[in-house]
């Protein structure tokens, strides 16, 4: 009992009970080798992340396994629709464009053509114009067209006709098969290639400018005397014994078609829709009235030069070059077209890339790119669009943008290199 008091005693006294504590522990840890005195720590866990940090590789690595190799959350065009399975896309839309370019129909001379989208409005008949989609995953068959005709009158690049007035019909139809590179929930990237087919067809009615072709067969008219008096004269110093019969041979041989067409300086305003070897066809049906007009210069220069001129051997000359002027007039009038019509197609080969970001559930922006042409069909043809887009549900959406195509054709009489451009508006439905 007085063990048990002192023992008490002993722990209530400071010194003598932390003497206590060290021992006990001691003793436990002589008891239990394997267990470390003092309280446990616990080690902060230490993420994978900080001990291997993420390098600019790693995440490329990581993007192109998750959006391109293997994505794990596709794009969904209809959401909760599985991104996998079968999807349809239709829109209808109407391109508000304009136009700039030349357009050359045959024989006619290239009409430049600068028309405001709201022109092109106002000379619209009637058009068609739509796009669709039908996807399978990953791959997907796209589909744009449209056809319009127009009417519309303006002025040729040429003063030998007062006006034209055109109907055009022109549309395209393309189709290619996209495959989706990128696929990510917040937008994809698709590459595609197919072919694009062009359709123009035109009618063309004109009017010639009867008093601009009156001014140049009278001009021509006027050349072709000069020349023909200077040659007699020449022919005349050489041999004054020459009587007007051998002089109006010899002035007729020099006034050969070929000559003709120099001294005309027809080329100058008939080169776009008459060539040099029309030209002769055209001065081989006025020979008659050539050779009246060398019989007129050889008898004026013969009387000229034994001094028996007189006012009636100069109106020989006139009257003669009168008849020649109305001539050239009448089949350069006869030789000018002014109903024209003709269509042509051609198919060219594209390939771009489109693709659509989605900013928010409702808010996307869309765009697309392609090149064709390479001399397939078109020299180049190249289309480019951008649009805003809305999601009203998620079945219905509407877009609106800005697209640009440009077409460099040349084949089958027709000369066409055009640029459209203007804004574009369209509501679809997706399921």
């Amino acid at each position: 009992m007085a063990a048990q008091t002192s023992l008490a005693t002993a722990l209530h006294d400071p010194p003598i009970r932390f003497s206590a504590i060290l021992a006990s522990v001691a003793l436990t840890a002589a008891l239990h080798p394997g267990t470390q005195a003092g309280p446990e720590v616990t080690k902060p866990a230490t993420s994978h992340a900080l001990e291997q940090p993420h390098s600019f590789i790693d995440a490329i690595e990581g993007f192109a396994r998750d959006t391109i190799l293997y994505p794990n959350a596709p794009f969904e065009l209809v959401p909760g629709k599985n991104p996998n399975g079968w999807s349809f896309t239709i829109e209808p839309y109407l391109w508000a464009m304009g136009v700039s370019g030349d357009v050359g129909v045959k024989e006619l001379p290239p009409i430049h053509a600068r028309l405001s989208p709201k022109k092109i409005l106002q000379s619209l008949d009637w058009g068609l114009m739509g796009k669709g989609e039908v996807r399978n995953g990953r791959w997907g068959i796209l589909g744009d067209g449209l056809f319009a005709q127009l009417s519309a009158s303006g002025n040729l690049d040429n003063r030998l006709y007062n006006n034209v007035n055109i109907t055009m019909q022109q549309g395209f139809a393309s189709l290619a098969m996209a495959y989706r590179i990128i696929d990510d929930r917040r937008g994809f990237l698709d590459l595609y290639a197919g072919a694009r087919y062009n359709y123009l067809g035109i009618k063309i009615n004109t009017s010639v400018n009867n008093s601009r072709v009156d001014e140049l067969s009278d001009t021509a008219a006027t050349r072709i005397v000069a020349a023909a008096t200077s040659r007699a004269k020449g022919y005349l110093a050489s041999n004054p014994a020459l009587l007007e019969d051998a002089l109006a041979s010899q002035v007729k041989s020099y006034l050969t078609e070929s000559e003709l067409v120099k001294l005309s300086k027809f080329p100058k305003d008939l080169d776009k829709i008459e060539n040099p070897r029309q030209l002769r066809k055209l001065f081989a049906k006025v020979a008659p009235e050539v050779q009246g007009l060398a019989r007129a210069v050889a008898a004026e220069q013969i009387a000229l030069a034994s001094n028996t001129s007189t006012d009636s051997t100069r109106r020989r000359v006139t009257n003669a070059q009168g008849k020649l002027s109305a001539a050239l007039a009448e089949k350069v009038e006869n030789a000018l077209p002014t109903h024209l019509s003709g269509d042509v197609w051609w198919v060219d080969p594209i390939v771009g890339l489109r693709g659509q970001i989605n900013f928010t559930r409702w808010l996307f922006l869309a765009a697309q790119g392609d090149v064709g042409g390479f001399g397939a069909g078109s020299q180049l043809a190249w289309n480019a669009q951008a649009s805003l887009g809305v999601n009203f549900t998620r079945n219905f959406f509407g877009e609106l943008g800005y697209r640009c195509m440009y077409t460099d054709y040349a084949g089958g009489g027709l000369t066409y290199q055009v640029y459209d451009a203007g804004v574009f508006s369209g509501i679809g439905v997706k399921f």
